[in-house]
């Protein structure tokens, strides 16, 4: 169900004003609102590239530094996480419904060490920008055991050149999803549970009201507390279909939770997280922490991920999971080795056909052009007559 701009206040961003006259940072309890006049102090985000928006979300924790989707950005090499740095990076940061922060140039991302590209697992990334010199903290829920809510929300700027926002698309689903559904249509969600929030849910796009995308981020909320939990990660659609065609579409959303310490590693700071504090907690300490990479897809579902605002740059055929290939590749590939193999057996072919040339060339000079010449027969001189008269009787001896 649609949650109208009163209960926006539950996912806009949840975000506290640092407040400390002497720069000490506090990290005040966050309370749900049921009122838009207190969205004023609340903050979002989306990345831009080039000046352009992204449909991917920046889940801020400082106001220099978020967690973003890995898929969102743009590589020389993405198996080896080569970061293409003719791409300029942006944040935008909303205040309130569609109050503008700031807009802020990224100085550095970093996606996760352990980001696939294949089968997106650990599909997240730290992006590092400039402040205007104002501070603020947003929380990461931290553990997944406190969320008896979900709260889905889709930013979006009205236009990126004036950073002037769209009012965000929220909603609110606690509905159980069909886990064996999402495990049959991902190997990653099938080996990796813990780690990915599955759903269904869509919200238009704001480039084709007519193609419907999933929702950015998901809160989780733990009454009267709430703090941003996962980041959309990647779809699946069956049939190899289209994200905006009538297919089945299964959304994944990655679990921050776990990158929290690797993003510490990096940011060198504690990095801001929300959590009941009773002695069931846990938290994965291991900054190298990485989820269960797949060694096989699913046949016959077509995976998407980043920018689903540009989804020509963007769709990835559900290839196999560990570098492998889709059978449809797998034929072309079949295909081109046939046509080449066609080709080398056209140069053997008439290479050996020269030299066949030019081996009866060497046989005709060598023999004689190819039929050997007679000599002529010599003809000695003529016998004497014995009844010449003139023949002398006697012949001198030839030594």
């Amino acid at each position: 169900m649609k949650l109208g701009t009163s209960l926006l206040t539950l996912a806009a961003g949840l975000s506290s004003v640092l407040a400390g006259s002497v720069g000490e940072v506090h990290y005040p309890t966050l309370f749900r609102r049921n009122g838009t006049e207190d969205l004023q102090s609340f903050k979002g985000a989306v990345l831009l590239k080039n000046g352009e928006q992204t449909s991917c979300e920046v889940a801020l924790m400082y106001s220099t530094f978020g967690f973003v989707s890995a898929a969102c950005l743009d590589y020389t090499d993405a198996s080896a996480k080569t970061i293409n740095t003719t791409t300029n990076y942006e944040v935008a940061i909303s205040s309130g419904l569609t109050s503008t922060y700031g807009r802020f140039r990224a100085s550095k991302v970093t996606p996760n060490p352990g980001y696939d590209p294949v089968s997106y697992a650990n599909n997240i990334a730290l992006v590092e920008f400039e402040s205007n010199g104002s501070e603020f903290v947003n929380y990461i829920a931290s553990w997944r055991q406190d969320w008896v809510e979900f709260y889905y929300t889709r930013r979006s700027l009205s236009n990126a050149a004036s950073s002037t926002w769209n009012s965000p698309a929220t909603t609110m689903y606690n509905a159980q999803p069909d886990l064996n559904a999402c495990a049959q249509a991902n190997t990653l969600f099938m080996y990796n549970q813990k780690d990915l929030i599955c759903n269904e849910l869509s919200t238009p796009s704001i480039m084709n009201a007519s193609c419907s995308i999933p929702y950015a981020s998901i809160y989780g909320v733990n009454d009267p507390n709430a703090a941003v939990a996962a980041l959309y990660s990647h779809s699946a659609v069956e049939n190899d279909g289209s994200l905006c065609g009538n297919e089945k579409v299964y959304n994944y959303f990655i679990v921050m939770q776990n990158y929290v310490h690797w993003a510490m590693s990096i940011m060198g700071k504690k990095a801001p997280v929300f959590h009941t504090r009773i002695p069931e907690y846990t938290e994965v300490l291991d900054p190298g922490y990485s989820m269960v990479i797949p060694k096989s897809s699913v046949e016959g579902v077509a995976v998407y991920a980043g920018d689903l605002y540009h989804l020509d740059s963007n769709p990835a055929e559900a290839a196999e999971e560990d570098g492998g290939l889709s059978p449809g590749a797998i034929a072309g590939i079949i295909l081109g080795l046939l046509a080449l193999l066609a080709l080398l057996g056209f140069f053997i072919y008439k290479k050996l056909r020269e030299r066949y040339e030019s081996n009866r060339v060497r046989r005709w000079w060598f023999f004689g052009r190819f039929e050997k010449e007679e000599k002529p027969e010599e003809v000695g001189p003529p016998m004497a007559d014995p009844n010449d008269p003139q023949r002398p009787s006697t012949y001198p001896v030839q030594f």
